[in-house]
């Protein structure tokens, strides 16, 4: 999987990780050479010459921010001063910022055939998925532009990558886990040809993308080997033949870190970095026999499983190499492009069943994640760009946070509501408010709590003469406290009133006193409803139906569909607008009481 560090590293700590960690032959106790593995990545690397092992001047000038060949200064280097604040308190600025550590992990299982059972095929295929994530990361690289300007995507960085083969000890076993230590450099160059600080926020945001690349490539690479494999617990590709004793066995420090989080009673990814940071024990310099014989002690007392599944995947691969026609399982005899079509086409209905704008990137990850082991990033790619020629994917509304999409179906349903939403909304003054005459003051009378903003919210529905009236509030404004009032008022004038809501979850939470709400979900490309309401009527043969939380296009066409008049909340389109359908309808708005 792929972690990032919580935040970027100093060019001071740079230095310092480079000298003691990421160059030191003190990681690399399974290297034939004992000096790791390490290499240039990225556009603007390659665009600067650098290429094979990671010198040490190139990487401390990176470090600097300057150029790695000529030392101009690339981007503005500021240094770490103290200095008395406001208040009389010593303040210590930042010091400028290097860049980040993203980490590539191998699975257990991986790490252990690799490097206990000596598959270097196995630490090959590590190293060729890691540099097909990072270059998928590197497309959402961003230039920090500064004041009021949003970053530019400039899809370029410099990344010095290097290999290591063990886990911090703990109580001075270190045991074997394959994984990368990439360096991404605070540097881009925008289309001008400007060098630039980079932001960021899209590379944490691309890490669960980088994590499922990593993964598809890693388990495609190990089945054309001939291991078999199956998920793990996280979703992880893990090569079968090991027991669960002896996975954890082989990973005390991740289970130093568990057990830290449960005692400080923290959670999370950022926990999870803090934890590891507290329980480091200190690196002693073992000699590589000492650090072996320590793992062939302990894979001893489980039975030696990695030369046992090394040693069977060989007799496998053999036995299948002399049969002229092996079996295969229906799977097999699928090709990856279809593979990639249905991995594809499930993450479209899975991710457009709540939301009409989806990112690009949990698209791909959807369907990696969906299709592991049988299809990679690119089978996965290619089908993208197929649909999105012939028309059923498009692009949406630009985003500072990349490329994002929507589909034909959305784009189709929206229009449709828009155009029933006017055609409902065409009212005059001929036509009856919500609630007629005096009872509309006596309710709100009766509600002597609701702050300015609520009255005039609860005032503008009763006076509204429109099928559709859009109530759009921040959190906190107190939106189902209005509700509620404008439920008590429906009664009253007759009408059935009845909540609508996308999960149940929205159901409970945003429920007012006295209003029975459904939990509706479509599913499908063609977005058909799994459940069908029977909508009585009460009274004068009216019903008032009330959306309680923002809803995807589908989910309002279906309301609209089936009722007269509507109040709803919230409706944001495929392009990532709110409809503001004027002159035929209105939008109230909500506030916080100190707003």
């Amino acid at each position: 999987m792929l972690t990032m560090s919580s935040k970027a590293l100093s060019a001071g700590q740079a230095r310092t990780y480079h000298a003691r960690e990421f160059a030191s032959e003190r990681q690399n106790y399974w290297s034939r050479d004992q000096q790791g593995f390490s290499e240039w990545q990225g556009r603007l690397a390659e665009q600067w010459g650098l290429s094979g092992a990671v010198g040490n001047e190139q990487f401390a000038r990176l470090s600097e921010g300057q150029h790695p060949t000529t030392e101009e200064q690339l981007v503005r280097h500021q240094v770490s001063r103290t200095y008395d604040g406001k208040n009389g308190k010593e303040v210590t600025s930042v010091e400028h910022r290097a860049g980040w550590d993203a980490t590539f992990s191998a699975p257990k299982s991986v790490s252990l055939t690799a490097l206990v059972g000596g598959d270097e095929r196995v630490r090959e295929a590590h190293r060729e998925s890691v540099r097909v994530a990072l270059g998928e990361i590197e497309h959402y690289t961003q230039a920090r532009i500064g004041n009021v300007h949003a970053p530019e995507t400039t899809g370029k960085f410099a990344a010095a990558t290097f290999e290591h083969d063990t886990a911090r000890p703990v109580d001075g076993y270190a045991a074997p886990q394959l994984h990368t230590h990439a360096v991404i450099f605070n540097v881009t160059e925008r289309e001008n040809g400007q060098t630039r600080s980079i932001q960021s926020h899209e590379l944490y945001a691309s890490q669960h993308y980088g994590t499922a690349i990593y993964r598809a490539e890693l388990a495609t690479r190990l089945q054309k080997l001939g291991y078999e494999l199956e998920r793990g617990k996280d979703g992880q590709p893990e090569i079968k033949g090991y027991t669960r004793e002896y996975l954890e066995a082989s990973s005390p420090r991740r289970q130093q870190v568990q057990d830290y989080k449960r005692e400080q009673g923290i959670d999370g990814a950022a926990a999870g970095q803090i934890a590891a940071h507290r329980t480091r024990d200190k690196k002693e310099l073992q000699t590589p026999a000492e650090v072996q014989r320590q793992h062939r002690e302990l894979a001893g007392q489980y039975g030696h499983q990695a030369d046992r599944v090394v040693a069977e995947m060989r007799e496998h691969t053999q036995r299948l190499a002399q049969e002229k026609y092996p079996a295969q399982s229906p799977d097999q005899t699928r090709t990856p492009e279809q593979m990639a079509r249905q991995a594809v086409t499930y993450a479209r209905d899975h991710l457009f069943e709540k939301d009409a704008v989806q990112d690009r990137r949990a698209l791909y990850e959807t369907a990696l994640n969906r299709g592991m082991g049988e299809i990679t990033h690119s089978h996965v790619r290619q089908e993208f760009e197929h649909r999105m020629r012939a028309g059923e994917f498009r692009e949406a509304q630009a985003s500072v946070r990349g490329p994002q999409i929507t589909t034909a179906e959305m784009v189709r349903m929206e229009r449709e509501i828009v155009a029933q939403m006017q055609q409902g909304n065409h009212r005059g003054y001929g036509d009856p408010m919500l609630l007629q005459g005096r009872e509309r003051f006596d309710t709100l009378d009766r509600h002597p709590e609701l702050n300015r903003s609520q009255q005039e919210a609860v005032g503008e529905v009763f006076a509204s003469r429109e099928k559709i009236v859009g109530m759009d509030g921040v959190a906190g404004a107190g939106k189902t406290t209005t509700l509620a009032v404008i439920r008590e008022g429906a009664h009253a004038e007759g009408y059935k009133v009845e909540g609508f809501a996308p999960t149940s979850r929205a159901a409970r939470q945003s429920v007012p006193d006295g209003l029975h709400c459904h939990q509706r979900f479509v599913t499908g490309r063609g977005h058909q409803s799994r459940t069908e309401h029977q909508h009585s009527r009460a009274g004068s043969a009216r019903s008032l139906f009330a959306a309680l939380e923002p809803w995807r296009a589908a989910c309002l066409w279906e309301q609209i569909r089936y009722r007269g008049r509507i109040h709803w909340q919230s409706c944001r389109s495929p392009a990532g607008r709110r409809h503001t359908i004027e002159p035929a309808s209105r939008a109230v708005s909500l506030h916080p009481p100190h707003a």
